[in-house]
């Protein structure tokens, strides 16, 4: 594939994924309402809510497969830096990995462990309970280690593309400043961090402006 072409296809993709992240934060709000503290309601929440997962699951999931494409085009950009760019490439991607395990979390719990929660005896329930709390923990963590090294791979990244001509440095800092944000702001997916004041609200800005910067990018590579 000629690389106008394969720019072409990551710019589509791009702007895809930035669609796809941006209904996939709108449907979690709804779709996480009900708290863990009562996982009675949480899993009974989760079972109602199989509609919820069409704007929050897999939306999340497809939007992280598809900025892949879009990486690659900037990873392409500095290969005079190649042995960093590979390592950088190599940590997005294992961040990524960790997003795309955490959506299957989740995707798991609503589809497999809810529908099976309220036909299970009160002892089984306890149990059950317990595995569930614990899922959650574990999502987090997959999600917090995810989303720092995509994030600040990606940042990074972006920072070393800024000696090319292909993008504007506007673009390309503003990138990288969202970048940084929302992976200092993922920290709020430790316990103990939930409710520090303002890590919440830097994630979610520095998400949503990286996905604004997604669809700008898909722009220029479609206009390119």
């Amino acid at each position: 594939m000629k690389s106008s072409q394969f720019n072409y296809y990551a710019g589509v993709a791009g702007i895809t994924s930035a669609l796809l992240f941006i209904v996939s934060i709108i449907g979690m709000q709804s779709y996480l309402a009900t708290p863990l503290d009562d996982v009675l309601a949480f899993t009974q929440n989760m079972n109602d809510s199989h509609a919820m997962m069409l704007i929050y699951g897999w939306p999340g999931f497809i939007a992280t497969i598809l900025i892949i494409p879009l990486i690659y085009v900037f990873y392409k950009g500095v290969q005079a830096y190649a042995e960093i760019s590979r390592i950088l490439l190599v940590i997005i991607i294992i961040g990524l990995s960790f997003i795309l395990v955490g959506y299957l979390f989740h995707l798991a719990l609503t589809y497999f462990y809810a529908p099976i929660h309220h036909d299970m005896l009160p002892v089984q329930q306890i149990t059950f309970e317990y595995i569930v709390k614990s899922t959650i923990g574990l999502q987090d963590m997959f999600w917090l280690s995810g989303d720092l090294l995509s994030f600040l791979g990606i940042a990074i990244l972006l920072l070393l593309n800024l000696k090319q001509d292909q993008f504007p440095r506007w673009f390309l800092i503003t990138g990288a400043i969202a970048g940084f944000f929302a992976a200092m702001g993922s920290i709020a997916f430790i316990p103990a961090f939930k409710h520090v004041p303002g890590l919440s609200t830097m994630f979610i800005s520095g998400f949503s402006v990286f996905a604004i910067w997604e669809i700008v990018g898909g722009i220029i590579l479609l206009k390119q």
